[in-house]
């Protein structure tokens, strides 16, 4: 989980989200985000969760505090997105272990500037839809992570 592949290292400039379960939940995931031409290179690494389908969405929000990550907020993505908030990143599927890796190109995004991953977390959602939360309630967000500083992911 601490290098991303060949493809990926690009200028090396990027932002990081590590989430983390909510309530009693099991798994580690990492998500990482690199300026790759018109946009961003995500790398999503998932270890010991329930095997089964997920999606990964931007939040508009850099809050993971509330039980149920209502506090992350909406999915977002950038205006004029030729993709949904909730269909940004693709689909992943984790293994018999529970473990995942996905790479995949989001253009019209970037780790700083405008419309960039600044300010924003990433929640990981149980099921092949993203899904709102409403306070108090539950709902399929698992994970949590805060899009963290610009990082160097070059060796």
């Amino acid at each position: 989980m601490d290098t991303l592949s060949t493809s990926a290292k690009g200028s090396g400039a990027g932002v990081q989200a590590v989430l983390r379960p909510t309530g009693q939940g099991v798994g580690q995931a990492d998500v990482r985000f690199v300026d790759r031409g018109n946009g961003v290179l995500v790398t999503v690494f998932f270890t010991n969760l329930p095997p089964g389908t997920y999606r990964i969405a931007i939040h508009q929000n850099p809050n993971c505090g509330s039980p149920n990550l209502f506090s992350a907020g909406p999915a977002w993505a950038p205006p004029g997105s030729p993709r949904s908030a909730e269909d940004l990143i693709p689909v992943i599927h984790t293994d018999t272990d529970g473990d995942a890796t996905l790479e995949a190109q989001i253009p019209g995004v970037h780790t700083t500037g405008p419309d960039s991953l600044q300010g924003r977390s990433v929640v990981l959602h149980a099921g092949l839809r993203v899904g709102a939360a409403v306070p108090n309630v539950p709902n399929n967000r698992v994970m949590c992570g805060v899009i963290g500083p610009g990082l160097s992911f070059l060796s």
